[in-house]
This record gives structure tokens, C-alpha cells and sequence, in this order.
């Protein structure tokens, strides 16, 4: 008589391989950490292009008209965490999520439009926990003689690059206001598994509004002067498709969303669906 498999789910692992996960769950920690953030104002009518249904989107610079949005591209390096060591690059609009939400959770997020990232547990983790939509990608980030960070995907096609002089502290730690000591940014991402069914219409096994939020901490916030790019050379990876129309000032505390680099710590621990359609 042929032997019976003996894997039940009882044994499977978190993730994929299941006698040996590529990944394990959030919490993630993450230390020596450098994030350069470029905010910009963009054009509402592509942004609104690219939220789903459920979101609005944040009221631009010129309020009621309409006809403005903001959005960011962050660049991040990842010196150490519990997922590895890897670079990131992420562009998000500043929306507002219409939906009920749980106790200390905020509607005001930025939803993830695109990310890269440069390892394979960092893309599959994003993607498959957070339905952040994660491609890998070439990304570099160069501290001297001022902080400069770029994308290309593949290597030798340049996607987007910024580069920015970290001029300022905007104030020790400290001295912070409260909500700016331990900074949490709040995301939503649309997580998408498709259907093995292959017959039209496709329609997706899995489709869900997930929050996650970063928290920053024990870090240094400093005001940031310089520029995001894009050069809209590619199809596949359209980082141009949300034009700049206006870049951002530098962060201050009157301005706290403005163009800044952070060094310093971060947790992701606080994922959760919000919706299934």
C-alpha cells in the first residue's frame, strides 16, 4: 500500500515553502534606517486614476477646484532588519480611506500606487502580507557629497531619481512636538491574489483595503532642499504617470510634511484588513 503524505496544515509554516518560509510575521524591526521623502503636488485627475473607489483623494493646494493632489516617492535604505538588509523605493498618494475604520487606526493614508524593493523577502513579504504592489529593482543610495538616491528597472534604464542636502535638524527629539517624536506614517495598499480560473472575465481569488503602519523612532528628522525626477522612459514602471507639477518646501514644524530625510528606527507591526470586494 503506497504511504499517505503526513503534511496537514497544522504543520505549514507562516509562508511559502511551507517546511521552510521564506518569510516570518510582522512584527518587522528595522534599525539604522534612512529615508529620503519627496512630497509634490500632482494632478487629481491622474491620481484619482489610480485610488480605488473606496479612497478619496486628499485636497490638493488649490482646495475645492479640484484639480490638484499630493503625492511622495520615498527612497529608503534599510542598513538592518528582521527581514534583511535592502533598499526601497515607494510612491504613494495622500488620500482618505471612506470606509469605517478600527479604534486607533487613521483613514488618512497614503495609498501605495508602486514599490521596489532589491530583495526577494522584502518583495514577497510586501506583497503577499500587505498587498504592497512590489516589483525588484535596481536602487542606489549614495550619501556623499550629499544624499542621492535613483531607480532603475532593469539596471541601465533610470526610472526616477531625487537628490537632496539634508540642511537642518528640525529640532532634537526632544524638543518635538509629541505627534513628531514617534512619527507613525499611516498606508493602504490594495492586496490582489488572482484566481488559477483562467476564464474571462478575471476575477480575483483574493481582493482586500489593508492598513499598515510605520512608526518611526529614536531617529533624527532634517529638513531637506533638492529635487525628485522622473524620466518617463519606461512603460512597465510609469513612476510619470503622477506628474510633478510642484515640488515640495523643506520639512519644518510648521511644515511637517515637506521634503525631509529621517535617520533612525522603525517598527511595522500594525497591519489589518479594512475590506474585502
Amino acid at each position: 500500500m503506497a504511504m499517505q503524505g503526513q503534511l496537514t496544515k497544522a504543520k505549514f509554516g507562516y509562508s511559502v515553502p511551507v517546511d521552510a518560509p521564506l518569510y516570518e510575521p510582522f512584527p518587522v524591526f528595522y534599525e539604522d534606517s534612512t529615508f529620503l521623502t519627496f512630497p509634490y503636488v500632482t494632478s487629481a485627475d491622474a491620481a484619482a486614476a489610480l485610488l480605488p473607489e473606496q479612497f478619496e483623494l486628499e485636497p490638493g493646494p488649490d482646495g475645492a477646484a479640484g484639480k490638484l493632489a499630493y503625492a511622495k516617492v520615498l527612497f529608503a535604505k534599510y542598513g538592518f532588519s528582521t527581514y534583511g538588509a535592502y533598499n526601497e523605493v515607494a510612491q504613494v498618494i495622500q488620500a482618505r480611506y471612506k470606509g469605517p475604520v478600527p479604534a486607533g487606526f487613521s483613514a488618512d493614508v497614503g495609498f501605495a500606487v508602486r514599490l521596489h524593493v532589491d530583495t526577494d523577502i522584502a518583495m514577497a513579504a510586501g506583497r503577499e502580507i500587505g498587498g504592497f504592489p512590489k516589483k525588484l529593482g535596481h536602487i542606489e543610495i549614495h550619501e556623499s557629497p550629499m544624499f542621492s538616491a535613483s531607480l532603475d528597472s532593469p539596471k541601465g534604464l533610470r526610472i526616477c531619481s531625487g537628490e537632496m542636502n539634508a540642511f537642518a535638524k528640525v529640532a532634537e527629539q526632544k524638543l518635538l512636538p509629541p505627534a513628531m517624536q514617534t512619527r507613525a506614517l499611516p498606508y493602504a495598499s490594495l492586496r490582489v491574489l488572482p484566481n488559477p480560473d483562467l476564464s474571462v472575465p478575471y476575477t480575483p481569488s483574493v481582493c482586500q483595503i489593508i492598513y499598515t503602519e510605520w512608526v518611526l523612532s529614536e531617529g533624527t528628522f532634517w529638513s531637506g532642499r533638492g529635487a525628485l525626477s522622473f524620466t518617463g522612459a519606461s512603460a512597465l514602471n510609469p513612476y510619470h504617470t503622477l506628474p510633478i507639477l510642484e515640488q515640495a518646501q523643506p520639512m519644518s514644524l510648521t511644515n511637517p510634511n515637506g521634503m525631509m530625510m529621517y535617520r533612525g528606527k522603525m517598527t511595522i507591526s500594525k497591519v489589518a484588513v479594512l475590506e474585502n470586494f
